[in-house]
């Protein structure tokens, strides 16, 4: 996998970034890379946009009638032979998935939890291509490339007109920037949710965009109904309760205080810890990592206890600290261990592996549970002494 060189935050600490900048106010950082990154090809790009298993995009601009074309994937390749030289582009979204050397831009992140990181988008521009003005509900880190391109942003929740020139296009009128900016191969652009932003390339340019998603309160709720320790069986008891008007059609006004108040019960503080934990830590694409059954999985742990584990850059492993518990997750799967492996997790997030110096100093039983189902789920590998 290729070794990129980057101060992503440049002369910015990340204490300063996350009270300053973080969901506040765009940020600029020249030279965040040493260089192009180049860690895709256009012609890769081109070739992961035919793929049935990958989401891509492909957006045409003509300028003179303003008209805008979208085409999703698979393309067809003959498309590409169809095409000018100018005024269009290329997504391919989750690419971090299917990439690897993408996944490099992760390490770059680090002043950041990885579990809210959602994926990392590639866009391959020609000279006035782009998707013109509009808004995201994330946050995001525009890594520029290959070429240039010029951006104009906005600020967060500014007022803005939501314009629709193609159905499945979301844009908004032109807006006053507050930055305008050509951005160079290694330049970063860091976009808040909900900021106006406008990126137009001024020749064949690569930009990486790595987007991080804040936990959705639906996906929390679903996973906490789903979990199959709880039982929704308790009925609503009105003896005493009814009147004769009720049977006029007149619901109780205490049914709804009743049913918050079963609710309150079942999704306890725990139940939410650990239906927030399992979805934060979910993959998009579960199937990218090689799982190990578990038998192997537990002679590979032996193993790694003399030759250390590394991360998989697409895992995601976190933890809540409960009731001197670690109630820990790894992929989107919960586990429970005993408090004395949050160094271990911390670790791993930050510099992705364990040294066999670093898993001496754990305590050795609830550290083989970790191992074996770390390795059985795809999140962990054995050391590459090469690496």
């Amino acid at each position: 996998m290729a070794k990129i060189q980057s101060s992503m935050l440049g002369d910015i600490s990340p204490e300063e970034f996350l009270s300053d900048y973080w969901q506040k106010k765009p940020l600029l950082i020249r030279g965040g890379f040493s260089a192009d990154p180049a860690l895709i090809t256009p012609e890769e790009l081109a070739g992961y946009s035919l793929d049935d298993d990958i989401e891509s995009r492909l957006i045409q601009h003509n300028s003179q009638q303003q008209r805008w074309q979208l085409s999703h994937g698979p393309l067809e390749e003959t498309v590409f032979e169809e095409l000018g030289e100018k005024n269009w582009t290329l997504l391919v979204q989750s690419l971090d998935y299917f990439h690897p050397p993408l996944q490099e831009l992760t390490k770059a992140c680090n002043f950041l939890p990885r579990w809210r990181l959602d994926d990392i988008m590639v866009s391959f521009a020609t000279a006035h291509g782009g998707v013109g003005p509009h808004l995201d509900k994330y946050d995001v880190f525009l890594v520029q490339g290959q070429g240039q391109r010029r951006w104009r942003v906005g600020f967060k929740d500014q007022k803005v007109s939501t314009l629709n020139p193609h159905p499945q296009i979301a844009q908004v009128a032109p807006f006053e920037a507050t930055m305008d900016v050509i951005v160079s191969p290694g330049d970063v652009l860091y976009i808040p949710p909900n900021t106006p932003h406008w990126g137009v390339s001024v020749d064949n340019s690569i930009t990486y965009s790595i987007g991080f998603r804040a936990p959705n309160i639906g996906s929390i709720l679903d996973s906490a109904l789903s979990s199959a320790s709880l039982e929704f069986d308790s009925l609503w008891q009105d003896s005493g309760k009814l009147k004769k008007y009720h049977a006029f059609g007149a619901l109780h006004s205490e049914m709804p205080d009743w049913a918050l108040g079963e609710l309150q019960h079942l999704l306890n503080r725990r139940e939410l810890l650990i239906a927030a934990g399992k979805t934060v830590t979910e993959l998009k694409y579960p199937e990218a990592l090689e799982p190990v059954n578990l038998p192997k999985s537990q002679e590979l742990s032996e193993i790694a206890l003399t030759e250390g584990v590394e991360l998989n850059l697409l895992a995601r492993i976190a933890y809540f600290e409960h009731e001197q518990a670690l109630l820990t997750f790894i992929n989107g799967v919960y586990f429970q261990f005993p408090k004395g492996l949050e160094q271990a997790i911390q670790t791993l997030n930050q510099k992705h592996r364990l040294t066999p110096e670093d898993l001496s100093e754990l305590p050795r039983l609830p550290l083989g549970e970790f191992l074996t189902h770390g390795i059985a789920l795809g999140a962990l590998t054995l050391s590459n002494s090469d690496s």
